[in-house]
């Protein structure tokens, strides 16, 4: 009478680890987009002082504080490419107007990015919250009530969850 009983026993913990090695969650996907869509998305730089101008100063021996200094007062902003900024050294640009140019506009572009990557975290923790908010609505409903199962859809938020990618 115990021989029967012997394999179905051996069967169940293979019947469960089967159904353990189903096949794997697919990490979420990363959205990446190319130099021409970054270039579309990113403000035009806004130069209220002129390069010309720039030049100007630079070629009446105006010292680079004082040039600088116009530029931050005229909250002026270059982007500027390698070609550019070589004429501009040629035309007579000092090296440290040139590397505050270049400064300004890549703490603009990384300020930029830093509040549209802070705008994503908030929306994406106000979906947790609404989520979590209604999983706990779903404990504190009448148990006759019709409608999901609290303890299966609620925790943790996994793979599955619809914002496990603001994880």
């Amino acid at each position: 009478m115990a021989l029967p009983l012997r394999p179905s026993l051996t069967v169940l913990p293979a019947l469960l680890l089967a159904a353990c090695a189903g096949t794997p969650v697919e990490p979420p996907k990363i959205e990446r987009i190319s130099a021409e869509q970054l270039e579309a998305r990113l403000p035009p730089p806004v130069a209220a002082l002129p390069l010309e101008q720039v030049v100007a100063l630079a070629k009446q021996g105006v010292a680079a504080e004082d040039i600088i200094a116009r530029i931050t007062a005229s909250a002026s902003r270059y982007r500027l490419s390698a070609g550019q900024i070589l004429e501009l050294a040629r035309q007579g640009v000092p090296a440290a107007v040139l590397d505050h140019m270049l400064a300004a506009e890549r703490h603009q572009i990384f300020d930029d990015m830093a509040a549209e990557t802070n705008q994503r975290d908030q929306a994406c923790r106000e979906r947790i919250d609404n989520e979590v908010r209604a999983c706990r609505n779903q404990f504190m409903a009448p148990l006759l009530m019709p409608g999901p199962y609290p303890m299966f859809n609620c925790f943790p938020l996994g793979p599955g969850s619809p914002y496990w990618r603001c994880m």
